[in-house]
């Protein structure tokens, strides 16, 4: 390891022309970050949830009453950045350097995000490794990608804080560990707004989560999303029964599934796969998916005898 002027960690010497030392040094940062993971295809399974929960926790619907990320003014928006590094660093199990945002084996990295198509690195990260996130919650679209920010990669006008922005020449040298990959949409994205007004209108939080069930079948829905529509305090109990959404759902054949508790339900009946704290609704048509919910119902019932 080599040592900065300042005392801090810098395995990356100043020094252009090394793009064979930056190829090694870069595979050998992927392959640190997917051991913290315990392999590619983790890593690969993960980061589109990781991604999906940034994004919610900044739009944060239970505070806000807002459910897209371009609904968010400015400065809002530029928090998305502070919440991936800290999602990244605590997924990775990874410390924070010195200087910068993340010590990946002892390696001072930055991580940088962007909602456009560009980066904007700082003095203290040139010619330093950079952790790339591009997102793009509308077409829910992500990238992850690693380069060392050399000077020459980036362009020579700087903004009013003296960033420099990644060049298109310079993109040429990341090495991408996920690239224009899916996440998991933010459902409010595929719906008419007249949809969203009659889900979010004024009334009781039970009304409007029965909206959100009634009017977006056969589709995942997180925990986060339910709170955000129900706006209350103990909002989870506007999905139980006994005065919640289920009954109000139930009297028009609309069953309530729970990724945690229904999953082999969710299965037979070929619904998109929940997670754990997701929920999603569903009409039962034929007869086969009615007497599926039957007997689950009958099963829900001995359990509580």
């Amino acid at each position: 390891m080599i040592e900065s002027q300042t005392g801090s960690a810098n395995p990356v010497p100043p020094v252009t022309g090394q793009i064979n030392e930056d190829d090694e040094l870069l595979a050998s940062l992927e392959q640190a970050i997917l051991r913290s993971v315990k392999g590619q295809a983790r890593f690969i399974s993960e980061a589109p949830h990781m991604v999906r929960k940034a994004v919610d926790e900044v739009i944060d619907s239970p505070r806000t009453g807002r459910f897209l990320l371009e609904e968010l003014e400015k400065t809002e928006k530029t928090y998305l950045g502070t919440k991936v590094e800290i999602l990244l660093r605590n997924w990775l199990a990874l410390p924070r350097g010195d200087v910068l945002d993340l010590s990946i084996d002892g390696i001072e990295t930055d991580v940088k995000n962007t909602v456009a198509d560009d980066w904007m690195i700082p003095h203290e990260a040139v010619d330093r490794p950079c952790l790339l996130v591009m997102i793009d919650d509308k077409c829910s679209r992500f990238s992850i990608g690693l380069i060392v920010a050399r000077k020459a990669y980036l362009r020579d006008s700087k903004n009013q804080d003296g960033k420099g922005q990644i060049s298109a020449a310079g993109k040429r040298h990341i090495k991408w560990l996920i690239r224009d990959a899916s996440y998991p949409e933010n459902p409010w994205q595929r719906f008419d707004p007249e949809i969203r007004k009659s889900i979010t209108k004024p009334g009781g939080g039970s009304k409007r989560v029965d909206a959100l069930f009634r009017l977006i079948q056969k589709t995942p829905i997180s925990r986060s999303l339910v709170l955000g529509v129900a706006l209350q305090k103990d909002a989870m109990r506007r999905l139980r029964r006994n005065g919640g959404a289920r009954d109000s759902l139930a009297r028009d054949g609309i069953v309530l599934l729970s990724g945690n508790y229904d999953k082999k339900q969710i299965e037979a009946l070929g619904l998109p796969k929940c997670r754990r704290d997701e929920f999603i609704s569903f009409t039962a048509v034929t007869e086969p998916e009615k007497k599926l919910l039957q007997t689950k119902n009958r099963s829900k019932k001995k359990r509580r005898k």
